[in-house]
């Protein structure tokens, strides 16, 4: 009988073959997109395709996995596609954010969100991390001088130029949710990604100003959208009305930015805070809550971030509502396809179980 790791391990292959087959990615074009056998694909958005990213990229950490260090590169090559400079963007210079949609094709491109380019950035992050620490990947060709860490720093110079300076708005500052400056909501999933992003970098290039940046953006959150129930808020506007929505994703962010800035800093009262929000979280999102009001992709940052603070501060409860989690959600997939249910894309709905069933499995997670 299988140990429940390699059962997640399985799982976590099967997934990987179901997000890498051709009924969701295009090998000719090297993007993620659905498949319909009457009209073609519709291509995935941004966010979808850095959940995969991160997904590849946690599988990828449990061994010398020799199909995802040959999709890792793929997924460079294909990255330019939403931006309106195509393959150049990834050996420039300068602050860089990606579009939401598909830039080279007839009317794409859509907005610049901050937060989708933050979670692009910490999957980039993860990507150089298996580069230089994996000998499996490091001997797959990168695109060009493609360098997923200097691209990671110009993700993060572009999130940051979302920061409000404007003192007349309620709690001034915070990174604004997209580049549009019609926009003026500061929101939660914006914030937690980027502190962690700046801990991320830091850690990797030394620059104090990226851990400057971190606290900064941490404590501008915790004063602006932490609620008295010890969770994250989803956003607040100039005026201060805070829409006080409770997603696990958010809680998530900002446990991992706060185990990151403990470890970083040397300051035990990040750990304390992470630890609080992890506790509320439990409490909050019981077991119908994860599979009925959450999405697969929210969920997989709130566990990725739990196995975080679970290796700070052991806790196996963080594991068994995890595990409890897959175990609906495997049980509930099409079984024909291979894809999870729900709404919206189909990777973002499988690609997130990879991940949680890779951390399951032993995986090193990331924020």
């Amino acid at each position: 009988m299988l140990d429940d790791r390699q059962v997640r391990r399985n799982r976590a292959d099967a997934g990987f073959d179901v997000i890498m087959g051709d009924r969701l990615h295009s090998p000719t074009r090297q993007v993620f997109g659905y498949r319909h056998w009457w009209m073609g694909r519709t291509y995935e958005a941004l966010w979808p395709l850095a959940n995969a990213w991160s997904a590849c990229c946690t599988l990828a950490s449990l061994d010398d996995h020799a199909g995802v260090a040959e999709v890792l590169p793929l997924l460079l090559r294909g990255l330019p596609a939403y931006h309106p400079d195509g393959p150049a963007v990834l050996t420039g210079s300068g602050a860089v954010g990606f579009n939401s949609t598909l830039a080279t094709t007839p009317g794409g491109g859509g907005d610049v969100y901050f937060d989708d380019n933050a979670w692009l950035g910490l999957a980039l992050v993860r990507h150089h991390e298996l580069v230089q620490r994996n000998e499996l990947v490091r001997h797959h060709q990168l695109p060009g001088d493609a360098d997923p860490l200097a691209l990671a720093g110009r993700l993060f110079d572009f999130v940051v130029s979302g920061w409000s300076y404007d003192d007349g708005w309620a709690v001034p500052g915070g990174i604004r949710w997209k580049a549009d400056p019609a926009n003026r909501s500061r929101n939660t999933c914006a914030n937690g990604p980027a502190a962690a992003l700046a801990v991320r970098l830091h850690h990797l290039t030394g620059d104090p100003t990226l851990l400057d940046w971190a606290v900064r953006i941490y404590s501008w959150t915790r004063s602006a959208l932490l609620g008295p129930d010890g969770l994250y808020a989803d956003r607040i506007s100039p005026d201060g009305d805070v829409v006080d929505t409770r997603w696990t994703y958010n809680q998530g962010t900002m446990i991992g930015a706060g185990v990151l800035l403990a470890d970083a800093i040397g300051d035990p009262s990040y750990l304390h805070h992470a630890r609080a929000t992890a506790a509320a979280a439990m409490d909050h999102f019981t077991l119908d809550r994860l599979v009925d009001d959450n999405p697969q992709a929210f969920n997989a940052v709130y566990f990725r971030n739990l196995a975080l603070l679970d290796r700070a501060v052991p806790d196996p409860s963080y594991a068994a509502v995890a595990a409890a989690y897959d175990d609906v959600m495997w049980d509930h997939r099409v079984r024909w396809t291979g894809l999870f249910p729900g709404d919206g894309s189909p990777l973002n709905r499988t690609a997130p179980m990879v991940q949680i069933d890779a951390l399951l499995a032993g995986a090193q997670p990331h924020p």
